[in-house]
């Protein structure tokens, strides 16, 4: 039962993205831009996201101010083409750029999430994964720009991670969005660590993805199995316990050190 809600939450999620890509475009893009239709204000969007890469994307979606002044020549070409005239900073979050993108890649019309699987991994540019989440926190799979995996100093509770660091706080109920990025640029040794180890865009998504599916599987998972390894360890304990005193006590005396001078007194008594 548990299953199918989950599968309905997910298809209903993906009804949303699709929805929302929609909606975001229509908001923020359409004024500058087409989906094939030829230039506006700005370039036509079709096929951009084959032409750049995620991170790329994400960065002048955010600040191409940023991107350009950092020097990027692909930022810096636009710019010129287009009259020197940047693109307009946008504050969406990490998710509202996914379903912007994943609009954009499907050529400006909505995933028809009852096709096929095939059809839907063609449709979908990029989908945050639990699973790669959970191999980036742990370090399973290394990140790309050689930062620390999360685990070296954060733990959690989550059935696929059984140890973790002690320098920082446990994450296990931490998520809110945009926690990675917000932790990445606001902790001082976070930003020392990872100043020239950049987490990339993607890398932030799928993390990010993981630490909510954390969050909300601790009210209903480890609460009782916490529960339960709890009492499977004192039944342990308490059996060793008992094992090793017989072993040590099994060949002890069962009567007092005294015994022996009562009886011998209790013998002359008697005499």
């Amino acid at each position: 039962m548990k299953h199918i809600s989950i599968l309905i939450l997910i298809i209903l999620s993906l009804n949303s993205i699709a929805q929302d890509g929609k909606d975001l475009f229509n908001k923020n893009c359409k004024a500058c831009h087409n989906i094939g239709g030829g230039k506006k204000v700005g370039p036509d969007l079709q096929g951009v996201t084959k032409k750049r890469n995620l991170d790329w994307l994400f960065k002048f979606i955010t600040s191409s101010k940023d991107l350009i002044a950092s020097g990027n020549p692909d930022a810096k070409a636009i710019f010129e083409e287009y009259g020197k005239r940047p693109m307009p900073s946008h504050s969406l979050s990490q998710a509202e750029i996914t379903a912007l993108l994943n609009f954009i890649n499907n050529g400006g019309k909505e995933s028809n999430v009852t096709s096929n699987s095939q059809s839907q991994k063609n449709n979908t540019l990029f989908k945050p994964s639990y699973e790669i989440g959970r191999d980036l926190f742990t370090g399973k799979i290394p990140l790309k720009n050689g930062g620390a995996s999360c685990i070296s100093c954060h733990s959690l509770k989550d059935d696929g991670v059984f140890a973790g660091g002690t320098l920082a706080k446990d994450l296990s109920v931490s998520y809110t969005e945009g926690i990675v990025n917000s932790m990445l640029t606001s902790i001082p040794s976070m930003i020392n660590s990872f100043k020239t180890h950049e987490v990339t865009i993607t890398e932030i998504a799928h993390l990010e993805f993981f630490l909510k599916r954390v969050k909300d599987n601790q009210l209903y998972v480890h609460s009782k199995k916490s529960n339960s390894f709890l009492f499977l360890g004192g039944v342990i304990i308490f059996c060793l316990l008992f094992v090793i005193t017989n072993l040590f006590w099994r060949h002890t005396k069962k009567y007092g050190v005294k015994d022996d001078i009562f009886k011998r007194q209790v013998k002359t008594s008697r005499n």
